[in-house]
């Protein structure tokens, strides 16, 4: 079934909040973070924006962080943040609020909360009402969230669906994980942002890795080398020339979480050792902190999918947004210079979403017109036609037999008797 909510507006109040927290107002970079956001993977995109649980659990969880962190990005300026009593209760509904979509988020957030306390109390010598009662909130929220029965069965191991291995070591477990699956989701299938981020970070080593002492030239240049390399290594060596240096997959993986890896680590360390400005170093340091704790949870509890790194993904957007607004107040980019290229990108990629969407729609119909033509001739068992670019829809060949195709039925009115049959791909 074609989803008929508006996508749109996730994107834009995701790209907003980004830009906010950014302190960026130029209609470029507004262009950029929507055309980041839009470059997801097919699978990410049909999971959280063509999905109706993704789309309102993993979009609202994720929208609820933004918030709170626009009203917190005031710790990483140099002056004593201030916030209103207005926004002191407003921490009781945000703070209750966000911990009841996803579980990981859930966790994140009470990260979050002590991680701004404790900052800010380094930094300011002072507790701040905003920060203590939200994280309060974030903690009766987290025991809201985990109180469910449906968390007992996880935990003893009745759930069906999602379960708790405790057949492995911790640290094994986690090598598992990551070198399996995660750094896919993670990091690799983000081929659009990792182009952006090698290029922001490569662009930062040039213009502030000057008068540098001998061992951190070499580690420039072995930097320089990593994020140019890894960029191209999906697109390129699996996907185009589909190359692999080992034949048994199991290793091939491996090396390629390895590498995965060591490219997050050069990006986190060329903020942490060539980033001059200490307030912004931390803020960014933390985005990109963010982006791998917020996914942690996810070691101990399976199965799990692209969906669940919406919020890692946004976390990486806004380090790069943050970065290009670094850019432009330095003076090092020239925002009049590459407004035409960015929001013809955009607009580009707005244009051929229109048009995948369209283009389903019309095959919805079809297939409905196909469904009832075959139901009008008196067939008992009737073929479900395939719709169009089923990638960026989630689940839209239905599941038969099961509860779907018997929901499919009951949707579009049609009679029980039948039985429906999918078409071969």
């Amino acid at each position: 079934m074609v989803p008929l909510f508006n996508h749109g507006s996730i994107w834009s109040c995701n790209s907003s909040n980004t830009l906010l927290i950014a302190k960026a107002t130029k209609l470029t970079i507004a262009f950029l973070s929507l055309f980041l956001m839009l470059g997801v993977s097919s699978d990410m995109f049909s999971s959280t924006f063509a999905w109706a649980a993704g789309f309102a659990n993993y979009n609202t969880a994720t929208i609820c962080i933004l918030v709170y962190l626009l009203i917190v990005k005031n710790i990483f300026y140099e002056k004593n943040p201030s916030y209103s009593v207005w926004l002191v209760i407003f921490a009781v509904p945000l703070g209750i609020g966000s911990q009841l979509f996803v579980e990981h988020a859930t966790i994140y957030n009470v990260f979050a909360g002590a991680f701004v306390i404790i900052y800010s109390f380094m930094k300011f010598r002072k507790f701040f009402y905003f920060h203590i009662v939200y994280l309060i909130s974030a903690l009766i929220g987290a025991v809201i969230m985990f109180s469910n029965g449906a968390y007992v069965k996880i935990f003893t191991g009745a759930d069906n669906y999602r379960t708790i291995d405790t057949d492995m070591g911790i640290f094994e477990k986690i090598y598992s994980i990551f070198s399996t699956s995660m750094y896919k989701f993670l990091i690799m299938n983000n081929i659009l942002l990792n182009f952006a981020l090698a290029i922001f970070c490569i662009f930062l080593l040039v213009k502030i890795g000057t008068n540098l002492p001998i061992w951190k030239v070499w580690v420039k240049n072995i930097f320089m080398v990593i994020l140019t390399i890894y960029p191209f290594y999906r697109p390129l060596i699996v996907d185009r020339m589909q190359l692999s240096i080992f034949t048994d997959v199991a290793k091939t993986s491996e090396l390629e979480a390895w590498i995965s890896l060591l490219f997050y680590l050069t990006i986190l360390f060329t903020i942490i050792l060539f980033f001059r400005k200490s307030s912004l170093k931390v803020e960014l340091s933390f985005y990109l902190i963010s982006a791998v704790f917020v996914a942690g949870p996810l070691f101990f509890v399976t199965p799990f999918g692209s969906r669940c790194f919406i919020i890692s993904y946004t976390f990486f957007v806004l380090f790069i947004i943050r970065l290009l607004v670094y850019f432009v107040d330095e003076g090092y980019v020239n925002l009049n210079a590459i407004s035409v290229p960015i929001i013809t990108l955009s607009l580009s990629l707005v244009v051929a979403y229109g048009i995948i969407f369209a283009q389903i729609k019309i095959s919805d119909n079809d297939r409905m017109d196909s469904i009832q033509k075959q139901i009008d001739e008196g067939k008992k068992v009737v073929t479900v036609k395939p719709l169009k670019h089923e990638k960026f829809l989630w689940n839209s060949r239905l599941m038969i037999p099961g509860f779907q195709a018997d929901n499919f039925k009951i949707f579009f009115n049609l009679p029980k008797d039948i039985e429906l049959k999918n078409a071969p791909k």
